[in-house]
C-alpha cells in the first residue's frame, strides 16, 4: 500500500468536525496513525470521505452513565453485550464505518469486515441499539447522515440520540412494516426513556452532569 499524503489534524477541538476526502485505504491508514498519534480521535467514514472529531470531558461522562445505566438493565439478560466507542459499526456494503457513543449486541456477535474481506472483531454487523451524545460538531452528522444509514443495519432496533448540554433525548425505533421507524422525543428529567423493555430514567442518564 502507497503512503498516503494525507493527515491528522494538529489541533482539533471540541465544537469541530474536520472532513477530508480518502478511499477506504486512505482510511485504514489515518486509523493506525491516529492510534499512535493520536488516540482520543474519533475516526470514521463515510462514501469516501474521512471525519474526525474531538470529545469532551461531558461528552465522555455521559457516555459512561448510558452505557452503565444499559449494562445494569440488561444484567439478567446475559446474551447481551454493551460496547464501547472503540468498536466500529459496519454499513452494509461498506458505504459507512461508524463509532457509536454505545452499542447492544445480543450473542453470538456478527463481526464485520474489511470491503477485502478480512473478519476483525472491532467491527460488528449486528447492533440491536446503538447511542449517541449530540455534541456542537456532531449533532448534524449523528441526527442525518448517520442516523439514516444506522436504519440501514437489519438487526438494529433502537437508535438513542442524547444531547450533552440540555435533557433532551429522541428515540427511533424500527416497527414491523418495511422502512418504517417510530420516533418518541423526551424533554423533561422526569421523562423515562424507553428502548422496547429497558427503561433509562432521563435523570439517572444526566445525574449530575448538566450541573458541572
Amino acid at each position: 500500500m502507497q503512503a498516503t499524503a494525507l493527515k491528522l489534524p494538529e489541533n482539533l477541538h471540541e465544537d469541530e468536525l474536520f472532513w477530508m476526502p480518502g478511499t477506504w485505504d486512505d482510511y485504514l491508514e489515518i486509523l493506525d496513525e491516529a492510534d499512535q498519534t493520536a488516540p482520543t480521535l474519533t475516526i470514521q467514514f463515510l462514501n469516501n470521505e474521512i471525519i474526525m472529531s474531538q470529545a469532551s470531558a461531558p461528552h465522555e461522562e455521559l457516555v459512561m452513565t448510558i452505557g452503565w445505566l444499559l449494562k445494569t438493565a440488561l444484567l439478567s439478560q446475559r446474551q447481551y453485550r454493551v460496547l464501547g466507542s472503540s468498536i466500529k459499526i459496519m454499513i452494509p456494503d461498506h458505504d459507512g464505518d461508524f463509532n457509536a457513543d454505545v452499542s447492544v449486541v445480543k450473542a453470538p456477535i456478527e463481526y464485520g469486515t474489511t470491503p477485502a474481506g478480512k473478519l476483525t472483531n472491532m467491527r460488528i454487523a449486528n447492533p440491536e441499539i446503538v447511542v449517541e451524545v449530540l455534541s456542537k460538531s456532531t449533532r448534524k452528522f449523528d441526527e442525518i447522515e448517520k442516523s439514516a444509514y444506522y436504519k440501514r443495519i437489519s438487526s438494529l432496533q433502537h437508535i438513542l440520540l442524547v444531547d450533552q448540554y440540555k435533557p433532551y433525548a429522541s428515540v427511533f425505533s424500527r416497527t414491523e412494516t418495511p422502512g418504517q421507524w417510530l420516533n418518541q422525543d423526551y424533554w423533561s428529567l422526569d421523562d423515562v426513556v424507553r428502548l422496547g423493555g429497558i427503561e433509562l430514567p432521563m435523570r439517572d442518564i444526566y445525574n449530575d452532569i448538566l450541573s458541572e
